[in-house]
């Protein structure tokens, strides 16, 4: 009978390979269905350097099944998450497994796990043109909701000044359609000229 690694176990062993380089690793326990079934979720995030490997690493328990990513602006840093199951299956022996990554605003890319999980294109397309941030190695790296409605620069998971809140109040005098969705912008490009983009650091200084 085939074993399987129970949620203590394989945040253990993470924490074991990247030590300083894993952050806020932790299990979170529920309990679904009329026989109580307790399922356990995983948590953690890893220095995006190793955040490949970390990927490469989950494929120790079997190949995990890729649900999606999500992705959000933390204020000076931008964060995506990827979800995956490993031992998908078993019954009631899924892992639910989350491991996250962040760059700063001002060098706003994470490498992309596409060589390890090939089947995470799509979501990272969609986390390139929501959130401006982008996927280094990516397999296609064309927008994919967006090309219809939002002018490349506009991220609209952003809330700073690349945000969708100018597009909002000027959608009546922009001439491309201003993303209210009447004209069609027909750009693929997920970043305009020169890449994602960049949130200067304010300078301090004194008087």
């Amino acid at each position: 009978m085939k074993q399987h690694m129970k949620a203590d176990g394989i945040l253990a062993s993470f924490k074991e390979r990247f030590k300083e380089d894993l952050f806020d690793g932790y299990i979170k326990s529920f309990e679904n269905g009329v026989k109580r079934t307790r399922y356990d979720q995983i948590f953690m995030r890893v220095k995006r350097e190793r955040f490949v490997e970390a990927a490469e690493h989950l494929l120790s328990y079997g190949w995990p099944h890729h649900t999606v990513a999500s992705g959000s602006d933390i204020g000076e840093e931008l964060e995506v998450l990827f979800h995956f199951e490993v031992y998908p299956e078993s019954h009631g022996h899924g892992v639910t497994v989350t491991i996250g990554t962040r760059c700063p605003k001002d060098d706003p890319h994470i490498p992309s796990l596409s060589d390890v999980h090939p089947a995470v294109t799509p979501t990272e397309r969609e986390k390139q043109e929501f959130l401006g941030v982008s996927m280094d190695g990516i397999k296609d790296n064309r927008r994919l909701f967006l090309v219809h409605a939002v002018p490349v620069g506009v991220y609209p998971w952003r809330k700073d000044e690349f945000g969708p809140e100018k597009l909002v109040r000027n959608v009546h005098k922009d001439p491309s359609g201003g993303g209210d969705g009447t004209k069609v912008i027909a750009d693929y490009r997920p970043f305009p000229p020169g890449g994602p983009p960049i949130v200067k650091k304010q300078q301090g200084g004194g008087s």
